[in-house]
Order: structure tokens, then C-alpha cells, then sequence
């Protein structure tokens, strides 16, 4: 409970930074009920895109598809349509879930190689990259799904 009371918190307060950085203009109304704030948060009429920062969210381990659907105020029907998902029960920590259709993946920002840190796993990695897990195995020749802590992964095939 705390950390979904953390999480809400932090993004009022993003959301906050941003609407003041974009000079639209932010009124506190009376509570309604105890332990309850109403935020006016209005603009010029102009429509806004999310700031890069808030266009995906990146997954921390206990979260749940349906809390970050209800942080960012979204469905879970809709995130599942977005990220492409089998099994909505099945998010990893640091998998990125994107608020709105995702961009087409830029290969030249991710870099040629990932060193294992202890406890990663190959599709942890995956979804840090936003990869096919099946795609690294190939590509470094891999036997077995067990990685070790300093293995050298390539991410993607350079062409020389």
C-alpha cells in the first residue's frame, strides 16, 4: 500500500513540475472529503504530448499491470493493446510498459553489448532493451538460459 501511495505521490508531483514548467496554471479547490486534494491543472486550449519521461513506465518488482494502468489513469485493456501482451499477469521488473503506441525501436541507441549484473536474467534483458529474448540467445549462441554475473552479451549483430 505504501508503495503504490509513493508512486501516486511521485507522479503528482511530476506532474505538478510539469504543468508549472509549461506555465499552465494550477488552483487547489476546497477537500471534498478528508485526506482528499482536488488540482485544477488548466492550460492555453493547446493540446499537450506527455513529456518523453512519462510516455512509458518503467516496471519495479511487486507492481502490477492494473496499478500502473491506475497511476497513469489508463485501462488495462488499453496498456495490454499498446505493449502487445499475451499474459497481462506477466510483467517483469524493469520491462518498460508504454502509455501510448510506442515508437518504432531506434537500434542505433542500444549499445552492441551488456555486461550480466548478479541475479539478471536473459528476458529481464530483453525487455530492458526492448529485444526478443530469442534474439540474443541466437545471436551469442547461448545453450542454456542460465547467465552468469560478467557474461558479455551482444544485443545486436554490427555490420562491418
Amino acid at each position: 500500500m505504501i508503495k503504490k501511495q509513493v508512486l501516486i505521490l511521485l507522479f503528482f508531483i511530476s506532474t505538478l513540475i510539469y504543468a508549472q514548467k509549461e506555465k499552465m496554471k494550477i488552483s487547489l479547490e476546497k477537500p471534498i472529503l478528508d485526506n482528499f486534494i482536488v488540482i485544477n491543472i488548466t492550460g492555453d486550449g493547446e493540446k499537450k504530448t506527455l513529456p518523453k519521461e512519462f510516455r512509458y513506465h518503467r516496471v519495479v518488482k511487486g507492481e502490477t499491470l492494473g496499478g500502473i494502468a491506475m497511476v497513469y489513469d489508463k485501462t488495462t485493456k488499453r496498456l495490454v493493446e499498446i505493449n502487445q501482451l499475451k499474459n497481462p499477469d506477466l510483467i517483469f521488473p524493469k520491462q518498460k510498459i508504454y502509455l501510448e503506441n510506442k515508437q518504432d525501436l531506434d537500434m542505433s541507441k542500444i549499445p552492441e553489448y551488456h555486461i550480466v549484473k548478479p541475479g539478471e536474467n536473459i528476458i529481464e534483458i530483453a525487455y530492458y532493451y526492448e529485444l526478443d529474448f530469442r534474439e540474443i540467445i541466437r545471436i551469442n549462441k547461448l545453450r542454456t538460459y542460465v547467465l552468469q554475473p560478467n557474461q558479455k552479451l551482444k544485443l545486436k549483430e554490427v555490420e562491418n
